[in-house]
């Protein structure tokens, strides 16, 4: 396959994660694939559109105290009987400057990895919202034309 974001990319059907619903927005895409960038983020690409990939990160990664409780209904969607099934991402915002990079913790990305089924999963009456910034302000001032901001959890 070739994609937007790799001139080529082969992949086995054993890596593909099945979203039945698709993602919101994008329902017509069910078939996705990981491809690790680096240590913090992954590109989910579809495959069966070239276009379409979205930057995921575990949200654990940045928010140690990140918490929520998978609802039954979403847990038999899925075909989840143990925690250690679960996988679970969060889509990233990349903006025109890092200080404005954020994860929706609102509606994390909840894997099978045993079953290769994923679904996106919106918490209601979370404490969470679609936008918290990953990066925190270091202290001091910026030079003219530096960023001052880090990728830290």
């Amino acid at each position: 396959m070739v994609t937007r974001t790799q001139k080529e990319w082969d992949f086995s059907e054993d890596e593909v994660f099945h979203f039945g619903k698709g993602i919101p927005g994008f329902e017509h895409c069910t078939k996705y694939v990981f491809y690790k960038h680096d240590e913090d983020f992954s590109l989910l690409q579809s495959i069966e559109n070239k276009d379409l990939a979205f930057i995921v990160t575990n949200p654990f990664s940045f928010f140690q105290d990140y918490e929520f409780e998978l609802p039954i209904q979403d847990r038999d969607e899925l075909n989840i009987n143990d925690k250690s099934e679960v996988g679970i991402c969060t889509i990233v915002t990349w903006g025109d400057d890092l200080s404005n990079v954020t994860a929706n913790l609102m509606a994390p990305l909840v894997l099978n990895v045993k079953e290769r089924l994923g679904k996106q999963v919106v918490l209601n009456n979370s404490r969470y919202t679609t936008k918290h910034p990953l990066l925190k302000k270091k202290a001091g001032q910026a030079k003219d034309g530096e960023i001052n901001a880090s990728i830290e959890p």
